[in-house]
Parts: structure tokens; sequence; C-alpha cells
């Protein structure tokens, strides 16, 4: 039975496998390499640095072959959308992949819940970069005031391909705002 959990950092090497795959088969993920796995760790920290949800769907009854942990079926994220710009601090987009031999089984769907679920409650603690090379200094999205405290969450982006392994590949590009953060949406 497969559960959905906040990811880990021994859950990265199982995310990178899974992230290859639609590297080298699909056009879902817009590089063609695959980053080295400090490029993983370094995603992993800066969106939990940013109170920003990052979950996996495991299989507590199966292990990986390589390591033992809890296999990796899937995972899912929310990261900022245009980090360099405070401006879009309320806007993150959605990046969320199952593993090609556990697709139909509704991991994607529960993926997603849990990621909605969790956005109403996320303070995104967007920054800027600014000031000089010699004394660079980051600059926090607030609201009255808090400086660190973060932005509420108002839009999800996402880009989501159906039978993307078929070589059938249909890209939809999608966007959410969350009720009851976004004003002109009743809560």
């Amino acid at each position: 039975m497969a559960i959905i959990r906040p990811a880990t950092p021994a859950d990265l090497p199982q995310v990178r496998a899974i992230s290859t795959y639609y590297i080298l088969n699909t056009a879902l993920i817009f590089t063609q390499t695959s980053p080295p796995p400090a490029v993983f760790q370094a995603k992993y920290d800066d969106l939990k640095s940013r109170g920003l949800p990052y979950v996996v769907a495991v299989d507590e009854e199966l292990t990986n072959a390589e390591d033992g942990a809890d296999l990796v079926l899937g995972y899912a994220y929310l990261s900022p959308f245009r980090s360099h710009m405070l401006s879009y601090a309320a806007t993150v987009e959605l990046s969320l992949f199952v593993h090609p031999d556990h697709q139909s089984r509704s991991l994607g769907s529960r993926l997603l819940a849990a990621v909605l679920e969790a956005a109403p409650a996320v303070r995104h603690r967007a920054y800027e970069v600014t000031g000089s090379d010699e004394e660079p200094r980051k600059v926090f999205a607030g609201e009255k005031g808090e400086s660190e405290g973060g932005l509420p969450l108002r839009n999800i982006l996402a880009v989501m391909a159906d039978h993307a392994d078929q070589g059938k590949q249909r890209v939809f590009v999608a966007a959410t705002a969350l009720p009851g953060v976004h004003p002109d949406l009743p809560a």
C-alpha cells in the first residue's frame, strides 16, 4: 500500500532516477541530461528553506534494491516561479512525476491532493538578492512589515502531459488560484 509522506534526503537518489527517466524519454523536463545528485540535494534544501512542500509516494512494503529504503513510487513539490523576482512570490509551480512502472494507480492524483492540501497553509519565504557582489543581501517578501514570515500562496502553475511514455505527448499548461487566499475567490 502506498503512502504519501514528506520527502527526506534519503529519497533523493530514487527521485533522481525517476527524473532521469523523464529527461531521457520525454520533453516534460526541460533539460536533456540528468543533473548530478548534488543538484537534487540543493533543490530539496532550497524548497525546505522556503517552506514549500516536497512529498513522495512510497510503498513501505517494498524496498529499493540499491539501498533498502522505502521504494519511491513518485514525487511532487512546489517550487518558486521566477524565484529571482519578488513580484511572483505568491506564485509557485508544481512538479509531479510518477515512476513509469507505477502509473495508472492514482498515485499522481494522491500526490497532487497532498500538495494542494498543504498549499493554503504555506508561507512562502521568497526573496530577491540585492546589493553588490561584495555585499549581497536578501530582501524577503512579506506582508505588513514581516520580513521573513513569507507570503501565502495564491497561484499554482503546472505543465502536464498524458501518455508521455507512449509517444503521444499532449502537454497542457494549467493554473489554479487557491480558494480563500485569492482575493477574487470565496473561502
